[in-house]
């Protein structure tokens, strides 16, 4: 058997363009890793640089009131986002409210949530009937990797200053709109209701006495409103384009049986045409129909006028 000296020559070679072309592989996989990291760090970095940071505007950080008040508490942010806002009592692991919704049972407070020009949003704090032990810090916290958080310090001084007109008062309410609107086009009705000492719990619509409901009406939509600086609850009643269906009259009741009403007229525009000078009128379709046929009338006409003339010059 001969032995031929290029055989183990080639297997070595063989062999080491296998390791390099495997340790090409690996290295590669490695750069695309690590620009695959890099990249995705960039983005981020990016994206973190692009979206706004919240921002909490200045605003009254010392509020005083009467026990038997209304306290309220400012917090206004430029920039939110996505992101909520939360009130609690410093020190205090509770929230009071997270959004515009009250997570304790307390009836005399809430959040009013007010949208403004630039990205700016207020989140206030409402304290109705402030009472000593309401003393204390409030924190307004964005919900946050990041803590955002602004303090507001409430000082509840006493007595009470009972105020007799309020005991008093009687319900009230109101309703305001327009009464005539054009065909096609929006209509929109405010209905204010007071209650007196206690806020109206709920506002009622009827049209032409049948009650307005999301199944009913699904073409008109009713927004609801309650304010405690007010005292007060505000509904909307909102048609985006008018028919004249939505004519009749529109009824807005409160939880205390106090109601008011406006009647509202859909117009429709008159397709008839009126001569100026003269009563008398002009129907479109039959004007057209005239007018067409002496228009075909003189059209055939001077196409036979032409055919003769040409017949006569040849």
């Amino acid at each position: 058997m001969r032995f031929e000296a290029g055989q183990p020559k080639s297997s070595i070679c063989r062999a080491w363009q296998v390791i390099s072309s495997l340790y090409c592989r690996l290295l590669q996989l490695i750069v695309f890793l690590v620009i695959s990291v890099a990249l995705s760090g960039c983005s981020e970095s990016v994206k973190r640089q692009l979206t706004p940071t919240p921002k909490f505007l200045p605003g009254n950080m010392n509020v005083t009131v009467r026990e038997g008040a209304m306290a309220v508490l400012p917090c206004k942010i430029r920039n939110l986002g996505t992101k909520k806002v939360a009130w609690r009592r410093l020190n205090s692991d509770q929230f009071l409210t997270i959004g515009k919704i009250t997570w304790i049972k307390q009836v005399n407070m809430m959040v009013e949530h007010e949208t403004q020009p630039g990205d700016i949003t207020t989140w206030d704090l409402l304290i109705k009937n402030v009472k000593a032990n309401d003393t204390g810090i409030y924190e307004c916290q964005i919900t946050s990797t990041q803590e955002y958080a602004y303090h507001v310090q409430l000082n509840v001084v006493g007595p009470p200053i009972t105020n007799p007109d309020i005991r008093t008062s009687k319900p009230a309410i109101s309703v305001i709109g327009s009464t005539y609107v054009d065909y096609g086009e929006s209509i929109k009705l405010i209905c204010n209701a007071t209650g007196g000492p206690h806020i109206p719990e709920e506002i009622d619509w009827f049209k032409d006495g049948d009650k307005i409901d999301a199944h009913k009406y699904k073409d008109i939509v009713i927004t609801k409103y309650r304010s405690l600086r007010s005292q007060s609850m505000t509904s909307e009643l909102l048609v985006d384009r008018s028919t004249t269906d939505h004519s009749g009259t529109y009824i807005c009741r409160s939880s205390q049986d106090v109601i008011a009403s406006i009647k509202v007229t859909v117009l429709v525009a008159d397709t008839t045409n009126v001569k100026r000078g003269t009563g008398s009128q002009i129907h479109p379709n039959h004007a057209g129909v005239s007018i067409s046929s002496y228009a075909k009338t003189s059209l055939m006409l001077s196409l036979v006028v032409s055919l003769l003339l040409v017949r006569c010059v040849l």
